[in-house]
């Protein structure tokens, strides 16, 4: 595996079903099996859907999918934020070939969070989103239920999209209690640019944050940098910035090994959650770093 197999192998998400692209169900799920039978599937992680269409989602899935012989699909199942309610479509869910792998969770404070991982399921994995400024309440209690972090990257408003200094932040802290991560919305482009926030041909655009800044400024917070440098990966626009050779990533004066970028993946920088899977593709290949 080189060095940029090791940094994106099973990194996005794909939400097909949320906005700018706002798919219907089916489509959604015909799109993530054809992603699965592509020559780029191992960039492909979950398949993002509300615990709420999980009915809705069986039924496209039956009609549409799939070989026995494929591997079971994973399912990041979005709560309604009513953990009685996730529970109940969650229990009634009912297809042998998808599996409920995750859930995502949005809290307003540290008691509502606790409360909400109470009643977790076994075996899936949570993130909780929840506002930058509860990183030191909230810490303690995503190790206690061994529970990850959600931090919303991008929307479709220039105002959705957090300063670089709260990114920065966030996984400045996120490091130091050695609490993992993922990420969402806005990120469908390698590196920090100017891009349009929707498909509509009169779209706004904003200067968007790059999911490989992300993930090469996680890698820098994980392996204890200073703030500074941090802020400099989720800032970087230049393509130049980055080596990618074989087995090892260089950025300015950082070089990381396949086995570092690996680890990282695994224990700290999970993946992120992309409307788009064809966008992230198309630019790594135009950059020709695929």
């Amino acid at each position: 595996m080189t060095a940029i197999h090791s940094l994106l192998a099973g990194v996005i998400d794909y939400a097909g079903l949320f906005p700018p692209a706002s798919l219907d169900m089916q489509t959604s799920v015909r799109n993530y099996s054809a992603y699965r039978a592509s020559d780029e599937a191992w960039m492909l992680g979950r398949f993002i859907v509300p615990a709420q269409r999980l009915v809705e989602f069986s039924a496209a899935f039956s009609e549409t999918c799939c070989d026995e012989q494929m591997s079971p699909w994973l399912l990041s199942v979005l709560s309604t934020g009513d953990a009685n309610e996730d529970a109940r479509f969650i229990e009634a869910f009912n297809e042998g070939a998808a599996f409920l792998d995750a859930i995502e969770l949005k809290t307003a404070d540290v008691v509502q969070a606790e409360r909400q991982l109470r009643l977790v399921p076994s075996g899936m994995a949570a993130y909780v989103e929840f506002p930058l400024g509860l990183s030191d309440g909230i810490f303690p209690v995503l190790k206690q239920f061994e529970a990850r972090a959600k931090i919303r990257t991008g929307g479709i408003t220039a105002d959705a999209i957090p300063e670089a200094q709260k990114v920065t932040k966030f996984l400045v802290a996120c490091a130091k209690a050695r609490v993992s991560f993922k990420a969402t919305a806005g990120l469908h482009h390698p590196l920090r640019s100017a891009q349009k926030l929707t498909y509509e041909e009169n779209s706004a655009t904003a200067i968007m944050h790059g999911f490989i800044n992300l993930f090469v400024a996680a890698m820098v917070a994980y392996r204890g940098a200073a703030v500074e440098e941090v802020m400099e990966a989720i800032t970087e626009e230049s393509p130049g910035a980055f080596q990618w050779k074989k087995n090892t990533l260089i950025w300015r004066n950082h070089r990381f090994s396949e086995k570092q970028i690996k680890e990282t993946r695994e224990n700290f920088a999970i993946g992120f959650g992309s409307c788009s899977f064809i966008e992230p593709v198309h630019d790594l290949k135009a950059l020709r770093w695929r």
